[in-house]
């Protein structure tokens, strides 16, 4: 079967997360959130949500302004790679390099508004190999803009220039001009004298304004030179002026755009805003047609933004290669088009990223489960598919889970249809006795029914028409699914909510379920539990919980737990820590944890007249207790944990006053205070009780040789100098999760005592001996 799974998410700026940094869900198909309330996890959950759905509400917007980012990673877990799910002739040739061998593919979701987003791949080599394309471009438009905002400033000083040459040369071709018909004139007077003094004056007047003449001849000669030589520049420039005012005009028109669409996501979202607030249904359906209409808006304005971005976008390639390469403009416009139509027919981060998303799993986030199965509802409406019919996606459900088409109700014979149903209604109630372990009463069990009637003459417009009647029933009482207790109601839409998903053809889905089970009974929360279980191969589910009852103590892997840095300040960031950090987390964020474990152990009802070992806490009470299964001829020694050392005296008050008989276990060398209070308070001599101190062994983990705990409770091959303790405490590493490995690892029967280091043996030996001792 090709299944693709989430295996991974971050989530950035979204409500109280500012980054919650990269979090993988449990390999198991069952994650949990658990937290105090206000801590974030709902958000965590929304946030997965918005990201697949592609909404996003104004309440998650953070004060600073900073906009959302979600990014996921998926896993394929069947024999196909990344690149088998893209066209491999639209990827470039070092895209389709890297994607070639790659299982697991990484999208984002980035907010660029609220109103706006864009999705992309992300995986790390792809999305490298892109930024430096897009940095490589970016230098090369940069390198553009500075030359036009260069050439635009200079061509603004060469104009001025040519202006005045132009007046210059204009003003001196007048005087030339006026200058030769001086010169002329004087060649005439020179001609017409006839006297010899009346000749020498005129030639040397003649000679004078010849001289003159030559000077104003020079010159303009000059100017002109000059005024053709700045129009000559302007003309060579006159391309490049062209483009560049062309593409500052394109650049003007985004930023202005940009404001355009700025302002219409704000008037959409002061609208929804002023929809929500409304309370008469004109003044809503007046606002609706406004929001429509504004949407309308955003809609064209950003198609003609997406024109003017494909415009600018060939002027700038055009621009490079005019400015950068020194090509011709009609070149420059040939080979920009030919170098963009290549470049588009490829994919880029976008498309690549929209092409991957459509093989996802479905989220679906389930928070009233669609409501309650309805009291009854017309065959009309479930033929006719109403989605608005009261309950009608609960009565689809119930219908889905019985393997019913709509061809079952045509059978015309009344008699042979009830049967049938008969037989359909023990069946689903035997399914849902699977998973509904709850009495009503002392032996009741209850039963999911439904009938196929008629209504009668009391409803007129109706009389005739068939309709579906649905009952939940013990022994003594036949109700309606409104007249049942609010816990059996949630239970009932959650069963068939999650039942049916796992029936439709497409099960590739993630359940996000925020607090499960809030108006359930304990036992009936397991229930919620045993739902999980049975459905974690076919989806996987991520719930938010305080509950104990919704966390397998030997399972503490699929925990991420959720706090706010300051847990004091409700404004603080919230933090997601994963299993290897629970360690971090405070003890109010791991209450179900520490509850879980106080059920369990009171389950057992362990406290006995004797033989009885008080250990320091939860997590020396899961490995001695397992570790004295296997050790030989350790006998029946039942363990009692205390929740640390400060809480032993009290723990041994209350055992000497039942008259318990018990011994002490400590470890480590920071028990003296403990001991002493003991024997100071005379609590151990009173009751002839005895202390078994290890000082070698800080804890329990101390026990084991370094082969044996990176073997059955790290699950790693490292190197390993230091004490076990030591390692842990170095590593900030969870000691809930070490636990939660080796109990897995005897669960599986992974190892026997035989199979332990001959160094644990000797410690287990010293230990065990010890407590037969005491005992």
């Amino acid at each position: 079967m090709e299944t693709i799974k989430l295996s991974a998410f971050r989530i950035k700026n979204f409500r109280s997360i500012i980054d919650s940094g990269w979090r993988s869900l449990a390999n198991d198909g069952i994650t949990i959130l658990i937290g105090q309330n206000e801590s974030g996890k709902t958000s965590v959950l929304e946030a997965l949500q918005s990201f697949f759905d592609n909404m996003l509400l104004e309440d998650v917007l953070r004060s600073d302004n900073s906009l959302p980012v979600v990014s996921c990673k998926f896993r394929l877990e069947d024999k196909r790679t990344v690149v088998d799910l893209l066209d491999k002739k639209m990827l470039e040739n070092e895209v389709f390099s890297i994607l070639k061998e790659q299982k697991e593919f990484e999208i984002t979701r980035e907010w660029t508004s609220s109103q706006t987003n864009t999705l992309y791949i992300s995986t790390a080599d792809v999305h490298s190999f892109y930024s430096q394309k897009i940095e490589a471009q970016k230098l090369l438009e940069e390198k553009s803009k500075k030359e036009i905002e260069s050439l635009l400033g200079d061509t603004d000083s060469l104009i001025k220039k040519l202006d005045a040459a132009e007046q210059e040369k204009t003003e001196t071709q007048n005087e030339l001009s006026a200058k030769r018909k001086e010169l002329e004139q004087k060649q005439k007077a020179l001609r017409r004298a006839k006297k010899p003094d009346q000749k020498l004056i005129a030639e040397k007047e003649l000679d004078t304004c010849s001289r003159e003449y030559k000077l104003f001849e020079d010159d303009f000669t000059q100017k002109l030179e000059i005024f053709e030589q700045l129009k000559n520049r302007t003309q060579e420039l006159s391309e490049k002026i062209s483009i560049g005012k062309l593409y500052q005009g394109l650049l003007q028109k985004q930023e202005l755009l940009k404001g355009y669409l700025a302002d219409c996501n704000n008037k959409i979202s002061d609208l929804e805003h002023l929809y929500e607030i409304s309370t008469h249904e004109k003044d809503k359906k007046g606002v609706l047609q406004k929001i429509h209409q504004q949407k309308q808006e955003l809609s064209k304005l950003q198609q003609e933004i997406h024109s003017v971005d494909e415009q600018t976008r060939l002027q700038m390639f055009i621009a490079t290669k005019v400015f950068n390469a020194g090509t011709r403009l009609k070149q420059a416009e040939t080979e920009a088009q030919k170098e963009i139509f290549k470049l588009d027919k490829f994919f880029d981060m976008q498309r690549i990223g929209e092409s991957l998303f459509k093989y996802i799993p479905v989220f679906e986030f389930f928070e009233d489960f669609s409501g309650l199965l309805p009291n009854k509802i017309d065959l009309e409406d479930i033929l006719n598919e109403n989605h608005h019919a009261e309950g009608y996606k609960a009565a689809l459900n119930f219908l889905k889970l019985a393997g019913l088409e709509p061809s079952f109700f045509r059978e015309k014979n009344h008699r042979i249809l009830k049967q049938r149903i008969e037989c359909l209604n023990s069946d689903i109630t035997i399914n849902f006795h699977d998973y509904w372990s709850q009495n009503v009463g002392k032996d009741n069990r209850i039963k999911l029914h439904f009938e196929l009637e008629h209504y009668d003459y009391t409803v007129p417009e109706k009389s005739g028409k068939p309709y579906l009647e649905f009952w939940v029933k013990d022994n003594q009482e036949r109700l309606y699914p409104k007249q049942r207790s609010r816990g059996v109601r949630w239970f009932l839409s959650f069963y068939l909510e999650l039942k049916a998903a796992a029936t439709r053809n497409n099960t590739n889905r993630v359940l996000l379920i925020d607090e499960p089970g809030l108006s359930l009974h304990a036992r009936a929360q397991e229930d919620v539990l045993k739902v999980f279980e049975d459905l974690k191969t076919k989806m996987q589910v991520v719930y938010s919980t305080h509950s104990p009852h919704l966390v397998k103590p030997e399972k503490l892997y699929r925990i991420l737990a959720v706090q706010r840095a300051n847990e004091s300040d409700d404004t603080s960031e919230t933090l997601v820590l994963d299993p290897n950090s629970l360690s971090e987390a405070s003890a109010d964020t791991l209450s179900p944890i520490y509850s879980l474990m106080g059920i369990r152990l009171s389950e057992q009802q362990f406290i006995r007249s004797e033989k009885n070992i008080i250990v320091p806490d939860q997590i020396s009470y899961y490995y001695l207790t397992y570790l004295s299964k296997i050790y030989p001829d350790m006998g029946d020694v039942t363990f009692i944990p205390a929740t640390g050392i400060h809480t032993i005296p009290s723990l041994v008050n209350i055992l000497s006053a039942w008259q318990v008989k018990y011994g002490l276990l400590l470890l480590g060398s920071n028990v003296d205070k403990v001991i002493e209070d003991l024997h100071y308070n005379s609590l151990l001599s009173k009751s002839g009780n005895s202390i078994l101190h290890l000082k070698e062994f800080e804890i329990v983990e101390d026990l084991f040789s370094a082969i044996d705990f990176k073997k059955l409770i790290l699950l790693q091959r490292i190197g390993i100098t230091e004490k076990n303790s030591e390692f842990i405490a170095v590593n900030g590493l969870s000691r809930n999760i070490l636990a939660t490995n080796f109990v897995n690892n005897f669960n599986d029967a992974k190892f026997s005592y035989n199979d332990l280091d001959e160094s644990t043996k000797e410690n287990l030996e010293k230990l065990f001996a010890g407590i037969k001792k005491i005992l």
